[in-house]
Parts: structure tokens; sequence; C-alpha cells
């Protein structure tokens, strides 16, 4: 924690320069790669794959 004011101090406010949102996404995305020889191909379909099942929630309750 002793860092925080030095950071204040180089960056401004917290709010400007805080990350916590990429790293939580980050972290979110990271589990969903499984494959060494097409990791982004493999992400992309996994997110997809991901969103599609939280739509059909939203079919499910409109009906």
């Amino acid at each position: 924690l002793l860092h925080v004011a030095d950071s204040i101090k180089d960056c401004g406010p917290c709010w400007v320069s805080w990350q916590y949102s990429m790293e939580r996404l980050c972290g979110m995305l990271l589990p969903l790669v499984h494959s060494k020889l097409h990791p982004y191909v493999n992400l992309a379909n996994n997110v997809m794959l991901m969103e599609k099942i939280n739509y059909l929630s939203y079919i499910s309750a409109s009906k």
C-alpha cells in the first residue's frame, strides 16, 4: 500500500488509471482458452458460446 501515494502523484486520481476492470475481464477470459495451437479462435468461439447461452435466458423469459 505504500506505493499508492506515489502512484497517485505520478498518474493522477485512481479513477483515471485504475485497471481493475481490465484485469477482471482478462481473468474471466483466460480460463476460456483451451487451445495452444489456435488460442484466439478458441477464445472467440468460447465467448460466442457464452453469449448464446446468455441469450437463451432472455428468449425463455420473454415467452
